[in-house]
């Protein structure tokens, strides 16, 4: 699936979104898209208008509005596997924490955060809204869920998302603010030219990132002189193996692939990333997935302004091979 963005010049005339997606997206994806699959794109609730989800095709943006769109190639055949959302479900084991406020979910790799264009594939959204519709014994329309941040799809980990209109405010300067401390969790292999790190070894990464990527493949970023996002992230090694460290990442600005890229150009890249891991290296170990788990939330919550500090377990396939690179 691919994460695109766009912001209209300030000079950029009103126009319709879907007049605007029709002639933007072909650009970007490099592949022709007809009106009605623009329009599905829009009503499958797979395009934001300034970190807001837009269904309605016919909506009138304007100079300076930010865009963004999930485009799933899935739906257009160049990956079969898709995963229904009959076949998902989210279950009570999978609740890190509740109130009335908030839900924070630990999410399984494999399922996007947010709807794609195809309506029957899983996505942690519509899934914790059904879990909570089942639950309260509600229709699925009636519930309300608000989201303010996303992983990748492989990435495992926490997401937190609102139950009452009332927390957005809150929840939203906390991550518009940096307000949120994210710790990950990651496995990395070791190349011959990796640096040498010691056990609980800290360091830091600061640079600018864009997307490096040709235009009909999927998004790759990297590191630039400019033109590019500010990203900084903090790094420390919890484990040093053989074969690679397990480390901990503590970004602290929300760069696309921002862990990922900071590991892949130190030499480092993350087991199973079929992204940033260098396609001309063989390891030993074959990673079932990317090893990339969101692990820590710690933030004032919204509205009672008290402490949190939430975690996810380590989940099995993270942890097997953990097992193997400590053998």
């Amino acid at each position: 699936m691919k994460r695109l963005n766009t912001r209209l010049a300030n000079s950029a005339p009103k126009t319709r979104l879907d007049d605007f997606l029709f002639d933007w997206l072909p650009d970007v994806l490099g592949k022709s898209l007809s009106k009605t699959k623009i329009r599905s794109l829009i009503l499958s609730g797979a395009v934001y208008v300034n970190r807001h989800r837009n269904k309605i095709p016919a909506t009138i943006i304007y100079a300076g509005a930010v865009l963004e769109v999930y485009f799933d190639e899935k739906k257009i055949g160049l990956d079969d596997q898709v995963v229904s959302i009959q076949q998902n479900s989210i279950k009570n084991d999978h609740v890190i924490f509740e109130d009335e406020w908030l839900i924070i979910i630990n999410k399984n790799a494999g399922i996007p955060t947010q709807p794609t264009i195809d309506p029957n594939r899983a996505n942690l959204f519509d899934l914790t809204k059904q879990y909570l519709a089942n639950r309260e014994k509600k229709n699925f329309a009636d519930v309300y869920l608000g989201m303010h941040h996303r992983l990748d799809r492989d990435t495992s980990g926490i997401v937190m998302f609102t139950k009452k209109e009332s927390a957005n405010k809150g929840v939203s300067e906390l991550f518009l603010n940096h307000k949120i401390q994210k710790t990950y969790h990651c496995l990395v292999w070791l190349m011959p030219d990796s640096p040498k790190l010691n056990l609980q070894e800290k360091f830091e990464v600061k640079n600018f990132l864009a997307k490096v990527s040709p235009k009909n493949e999927n998004a790759r970023f990297g590191s630039v002189k400019s033109n590019g996002d500010f990203a900084h992230t903090f790094f420390r090694v919890l484990e040093v193996f053989k074969q690679g460290y397990w480390m901990e990442a503590q970004p602290k600005t929300g760069r696309t692939h921002q862990i990922r890229v900071h590991t892949s150009e130190m030499n480092l890249p993350i087991m199973g990333d079929p992204q940033y891991f260098p396609k001309n290296v063989l390891t030993m170990i074959k990673a079932p997935r990317l090893l990339l788990h969101a692990y820590q939330l710690e933030f004032l919550h919204p509205i009672s302004s008290l402490p949190m500090k939430v975690e996810a377990p380590l989940p099995d396939d993270f942890l097997k091979i953990l097992g193997i690179l400590k053998a």
